[in-house]
């Protein structure tokens, strides 16, 4: 299953070359083009699975009543169907479990928050807008604390998670992310952590890299565990000793919990 699951991505991906030829009104933005499956989406955001699932494709429930209820997903999937996820998707998630990782804020809450939000602002997906960082979490903050219970000082605190993770995304001129600098830490590490490892739509596939080098971090760890020194590739891709450090740290932390 894995193997087949790969192949269609690998399919999808191969397929975003014939944007050169297409229209312009028939192509697709880098970071719109289905590239990961929740599987992967999770690995790179360093998520459970079933967390990513939800999120992105719904999921199904249990009423008081025995009834068995579908719940809509949270984020707009770029492809339902096939149920692979885009890079601006990967940035909605990113987003998002800021917020519902360490203060477990209820996904009824989140969906009814973020429809507050985007009726305030106008946007249909407001996690990417650049307002967001604005305007919106304020707004989300608010709303959401009026459904649960949040004192100030957690109010303070989700505020505090939603502008970390946003400031780790990277965006162009229009205000469209266009990079991604993933956790590459435990979440509970104080202070900003390190801008070293990315993940971009138009370099790599869009798989995880060193951001200077645009080398996989796959390819760090693979020549790593073959024996080779982090000072000796950090000659080969220009980069500092830390750079590759830092590349292993995030791809052994993935590896841990798999």
């Amino acid at each position: 299953m894995a193997e087949a699951k790969r192949r269609k991505i690998e399919s999808v991906m191969k397929s975003a070359v014939f944007n050169r030829a297409m229209p312009a009104r028939e192509m697709i933005p880098p970071a719109e083009i289905p590239s990961y499956s929740a599987a992967e989406a999770a690995r790179i955001l360093d998520l459970p699975l079933s967390t990513v699932r939800n999120w992105s494709f719904g999921q199904s429930g249990r009423l008081h009543a025995g009834q068995r209820r579908r719940f809509p997903a949270v984020i707009r999937s770029a492809d339902v169907r096939n149920r692979l996820l885009s890079f601006a998707n990967l940035c909605e998630l990113h987003v998002l479990s800021a917020i519902r990782r360490e203060h477990r804020v209820s996904l009824p809450t989140v969906r009814k928050s973020l429809a507050y939000v985007r009726s305030k602002l106008g946007f249909d997906r407001p996690l990417l807008e650049r307002d967001f960082l604005t305007n919106g979490v304020s707004l989300f903050v608010e709303h959401a604390s009026e459904l649960v219970d949040v004192s100030h000082d957690g109010q303070t605190a989700l505020r505090s998670e939603f502008e970390r993770a946003l400031r780790r995304i990277e965006r162009d001129r229009r205000g469209r992310p266009i990079r991604l600098f993933p956790f590459t830490r435990s979440r509970e590490a104080d202070g900003e952590q390190p801008q070293i490892v990315a993940v971009d739509p138009t370099i790599a596939f869009g798989r995880p890299m060193l951001a200077k080098a645009g080398v996989k971090t796959e390819v760090i760890v693979g020549r790593f565990n073959a024996g080779d020194q982090p000072a000796d590739m950090a000659a080969d891709y220009g980069v500092s000793v830390d750079d590759i450090l830092e590349a292993l740290r995030y791809e052994r932390r993935h590896a841990r919990a798999a």
